[in-house]
């Protein structure tokens, strides 16, 4: 199959998104398919070995230009983490262009997207998440507003991923400079209860024919006192437990939950869901990512390693899954 890779974008997680998309095309080349990896950068501009394409519209079918030649592909396959890429963007570009797109759909990818609006959902339907309130740039959070919750809390953007803008807030004089930093990520941010102690547990998951399946839970173990950015991916003292250290019960339980919530977003596509462990063994759904991290060192492939699909299989899964789902249009 040939299939185009994008990566890069223009959030704050492009530098993830690139090594993300190494990974995924190491992994397609050697299960046999052909890659065309193409760059986005930080203005949007798509590029190939750095020179310049082009979209011709106004066709059933919308054709992509290097200088005079046209690239030719069956589905695009998009590695972008956080706006304008994981967020229904990209994938309604595809749909409008009449390219196949690799993951999940629009509606999935938007929704998940949002913290606020997933939070909403899923506790509509009695599935726990940690107490919340979102706050606008317009009306920033004052200590006040907080007199319900206790110390600490994690102030975050609603609409990024890859811990980018979050702070962990142990006193309210911490609680402006927090909000600040998380605004410049975005105009909407919540902020949640810290739980003492928290655990967290990781699920992956892939839809297939309507059939939404998981991977076994996994558990990681920051290095820092919290996961944030650098606890992710510079800091060699975090660790993956896989399987995760938990009874067998809670992990189905766990499983369960996760694809539910996936179900309840639209369950299209491929993603990762994460919790929160208490020292009671209460576990908390915190958020969905759709295009989760595929790095060598992410969860998401190890996981489906571990339940058994080795990450071309998963990979193979994904792309047959998309071409079931898509217009039977093509680049080509």
């Amino acid at each position: 199959m040939k299939i185009l890779l994008l990566s890069g974008g223009k959030s704050a997680e492009r530098e993830v998104s690139i090594v993300s998309a190494a990974f995924v095309q190491s992994v397609l080349e050697e299960s046999g398919h052909e890659v065309i990896p193409v760059e986005i950068d930080i203005h949007g501009r798509w590029s190939l070995e750095e020179t310049s394409l082009l979209i011709h519209t106004g066709h059933p079918v919308w054709k992509l230009f290097r200088g005079d030649s046209r690239i030719t592909f069956d589905i695009i396959f998009p590695v972008l983490h956080g706006p304008w890429g994981e967020d229904g963007s990209v994938q309604g570009l595809c749909m409008i262009a009449g390219w196949p797109c690799a993951g999940a759909d629009i509606m999935t990818s938007a929704v998940a997207m949002n913290k606020i609006t997933t939070k909403e959902l899923v506790s509509s339907r009695g599935i726990p998440v940690v107490p919340w309130k979102s706050f606008t740039v317009q009306s920033p959070p004052q200590h006040e507003d907080l007199i319900s919750m206790r110390y600490p809390v994690f102030v975050k953007p609603a609409r990024m991923g890859s811990s980018v803008g979050i702070s962990r807030v142990d006193s309210p004089e911490m609680l402006q400079e927090a909000a600040d930093i998380a605004f410049r990520f975005d105009n909407l941010i919540l902020i949640e209860n810290g739980i003492e102690k928290a655990r967290e547990i990781e699920v992956a998951l892939l839809s297939e024919s309507g059939k939404v399946s998981s991977s076994v839970t996994g558990e990681v173990v920051p290095g820092r006192q919290w996961y944030d950015y650098t606890a992710k991916y510079n800091c060699e003292e975090s660790k993956l437990l896989i399987p995760a250290p938990i009874s067998e019960n809670l992990s189905v339980e766990i499983r369960s939950c996760a694809e539910e919530c996936f179900s309840i977003l639209g369950g299209s596509g491929f993603a990762r869901a994460d919790f929160l462990l208490d020292s009671d063994g209460k576990y908390y759904f915190n958020e969905l990512n759709t295009i989760p991290g595929f790095t060598d060192i992410s969860m998401f492939p190890r996981l489906w390693n571990a339940t058994g699909l080795s990450s071309a299989e998963v990979m193979n899964r994904i792309l047959k899954e998309a071409l079931r789902n898509n217009s039977p249009n093509r680049g080509s």
